[in-house]
């Protein structure tokens, strides 16, 4: 079991990165994959082997191998890979672990992950963020990438001909590496805006804006339901939601998010539409009376 992670560096145009400081940078590097490796899975055995790097932009590959295969080590190996990529993206605010595990990972992936190891990726990065996981290592990297000019930005990168998602620009290099205090220029709230197709868990039957229980595909939340067409159409029968075991609905929603410790923390979900009713064959109306089976009559000989 393997999965690949890449420092990408972007270089001024026909120009060649210092071979001293892209080896020490590439040693930092290794030993901060190691450490969020170690936090995520202290019985976790992985092997860094740089593959190869090309010019223009450099890559340096390191492919995670996994010694000792067990249950559960896919998704350690995705957060390791998610828990590094978020030390070297340009805006944290605007990329938190779940956009990035969509963004490197087909959702058919991210979708086999349980809730358990989604809040322990998430976990991982907000240390890494707040500096609690592989702070010195990271540190290192950036230090020694502002030793040379000749290298403008960095980010990572999971697959070959690709780009990072929000590389950091070497105007942070120094913030990154420790030596200049940041300085706070980003909002500290913000509204994320998404369609999901939730599974109904609790509804609250009443005319306020009360909170719903669902499943959505990143696990069970509390939504607060705002769609009050919907809401009048359910009450007055207009509108009719069968009692059913895994009734679906897609929704527009809204969630408040709140930036803390080095993350962006969902606060509030709201429910801003519902979009659409589906439909769930062949499962019983929890409410619905049994039908009883007219007993057919024996003819007479």
């Amino acid at each position: 079991m393997e999965e690949t992670i890449s420092l990408y560096l972007e270089l001024k145009p026909g120009q060649k990165a210092d071979f001293e400081v892209v080896g020490l940078a590439a040693a930092a590097f290794s030993e901060a994959v190691k450490e969020i490796a170690y936090v995520l899975d202290p019985g976790l055995d992985v092997r860094l082997e740089f593959e190869s790097g090309t010019e223009g932009s450099l890559s340096l590959n390191a492919v995670l191998k996994v010694l000792k295969t067990r249950d559960g080590q896919r998704g350690t190996l995705l957060g390791i890979v998610i828990g590094t990529s978020i030390a070297f993206v340009g805006d944290i605010r605007q990329w938190g672990s779940t956009r990035l595990l969509d963004y490197y990972f087909p959702k058919e992936e991210r979708l086999q992950l349980d809730s358990a190891e989604i809040d322990r990726i998430a976990s991982a990065c907000k240390k890494v963020t707040e500096g609690k996981i592989a702070s010195e290592p990271i540190k290192r990297v950036y230090k020694q990438l502002d030793r040379d000019d000749v290298i403008t930005s960095v980010g990572t990168i999971t697959a070959p001909n690709t780009k990072p998602p929000a590389p950091v620009p070497r105007s942070e290099f120094q913030i990154r590496a420790g030596l200049i205090p940041p300085v706070e220029t980003s909002p500290k709230s913000r509204t994320a805006r998404s369609t999901e197709r939730l599974t109904l868990i609790s509804p609250v039957l009443l005319h306020v804006h009360r909170v719903w229980r669902f499943i959505s595909p990143f696990g069970e939340f509390s939504y607060l339901m705002e769609d009050e067409k919907f809401l009048d159409d359910l009450l007055t029968g207009k509108r009719r939601l069968t009692m059913k075991e895994g009734i679906q609905i897609t929704a527009k929603i809204e969630t408040d998010e709140v930036f803390e410790g080095g993350v962006w923390t969902p606060k509030q979900r709201h429910i801003t539409k519902v979009v659409k009713i589906h439909k769930s064959p062949g499962r019983p109306d929890l409410f619905s009376q049994p039908v009883k089976r007219r007993s057919r009559k024996k003819k007479n000989d």
